[in-house]
């Protein structure tokens, strides 16, 4: 029998001089081999071939991911400017209310308009304050503040429903005058609840509702229209007594004289919790300078 030994160029077998069987195994041996480069060779071919395609495709996938993010933060600086000028309109709105029943105030009382004012600014300094020391957490932010601040003139709005006959009395007030005078609370708060209605879930109407209904409650309940006691009473509320008491003490009206800086602090400090939060009394007495301040420079 011939035996042929067997040599592989490129895809060829080349036949060659007979051998031994040894000799035949070798080759076939070989042979294998390069068929298994040859195959190894092609896969790593047809991979770097599907890699180079899958990068091509990744490279137009993140291009139009691209595109997309930049047209999204496109629509969000729109629709940001959307939220500002309803923002804007809605703060102007809030504005307009204010002025329009301050007016209305100020034309029964010559006095409203500086304790307004006054009142605006201890409101705000008062909850800045209380936002540094991280008091009443989750309630008292920098919106709370700007509410506080726009919404604190509308404390007293009530009183355009008192007679003139008890409003600008000129003497103390009769047990029955003031009760009258007491509905001035509800009077605003029903005023406002009117509005709210129309502009339902405005932080600045809602803190308003607060402030005209309970700035005459007291701590320890006495006060009116509800008996309200302690943290019954809405922090807003708190803080407009406060700052209400301090500024009509201070301030000359027909029926007295305003009180001195020292005077006011010391009732005050006397109605620390039985009239006022004792913590705001606290915050009050350690900052009493920007309240003079205010006072002397409206």
């Amino acid at each position: 029998m011939k035996r042929a030994d067997a040599i592989m160029l490129g895809s060829q077998i080349i036949l060659e001089e007979p051998g031994t069987d040894e000799h035949v195994q070798i080759l076939l041996e070989n042979f294998a081999k390069q068929v298994d480069n040859h195959i190894q060779a092609a896969l790593v071919s047809e991979i770097m071939e599907r890699y180079v395609e899958v990068s091509r495709e990744l490279e137009i996938k993140s291009r139009e991911l691209e595109e997309r993010d930049k047209r999204l933060k496109e629509y969000n600086h729109h629709l940001e400017d959307l939220v500002r000028e309803k923002v804007d309109e809605v703060s102007t709105s809030q504005m307009a209310t204010i002025h329009a029943l301050i007016k209305l105030s100020e034309s029964r009382d010559d006095e409203t308009g500086e304790h307004i004012v006054r009142t605006a600014e201890y409101c705000r300094f008062m909850a800045e304050k209380l936002l540094e020391m991280g008091a009443h957490e989750g309630e008292i932010d920098s919106g709370f503040i700007n509410s506080i601040t726009q919404a604190s003139p509308l404390h007293d709005i009530g009183k355009v429903g008192i007679p003139d006959a008890i409003l600008l009395k000129p003497g103390k007030l009769t047990p029955e005058e003031f009760e009258v005078m007491k509905t001035h609370t509800t009077i605003g708060h029903r005023t406002l609840f009117s509005i709210d209605k129309k502009d339902s879930g405005s932080t600045f109407i809602k803190v308003g509702m607060e402030i005209t209904l309970c700035h005459h409650e007291k701590w320890d309940g006495s006060g009116y229209p509800r008996g309200l006691k302690g943290e019954e009473i809405p922090i807003s509320a708190r803080i407009m007594a406060l700052s209400d008491v301090y500024d009509a003490l201070r301030s000359k009206r027909v029926y007295k004289e305003g009180y001195s800086h020292e005077k006011s602090m010391e009732i005050i400090s006397q109605g620390r919790g039985s009239h006022f939060d004792p913590l705001l009394v606290d915050v009050f007495l350690e900052n009493h300078c920007e309240f003079r301040d205010i006072f002397d420079e409206t």
